[in-house]
């Protein structure tokens, strides 16, 4: 069993210093801007919530590509998918 589903709460707290105290992440509220335009995404695409916010986040941010490992999202003309598996380490470092 994963040690979160198993309540682990030494993981969880790691989890968040990673994602609350690290100096390469940026948290970025989600603006009614945001929330509007995940909204179209999960409509017009049938994304789940989760991934129409990360999306639209991304889209509000002004970025040109996302990278996932999440081969499912579909094509958005306002943002470029990379899929992770399609590139090797080197590729990724270039």
């Amino acid at each position: 069993m994963h040690p979160l589903r198993s309540n682990n709460e030494t993981i969880a707290q790691q989890y968040r210093d990673i994602l609350l105290n690290s100096d390469e992440l940026t948290v970025i509220d989600v603006s009614p801007t945001i929330a509007e335009i995940a909204a179209r995404l999960r409509a017009e695409r049938n994304l789940r919530t989760p991934d129409a916010i990360q999306l639209a986040t991304a889209i509000d941010s002004g970025a040109t590509f996302f990278l996932t490992n999440n081969a499912g999202l579909p094509t958005i003309p306002e943002l470029q998918i990379l899929v992770l598996d399609n590139f090797s380490i080197g590729q990724l470092r270039a």
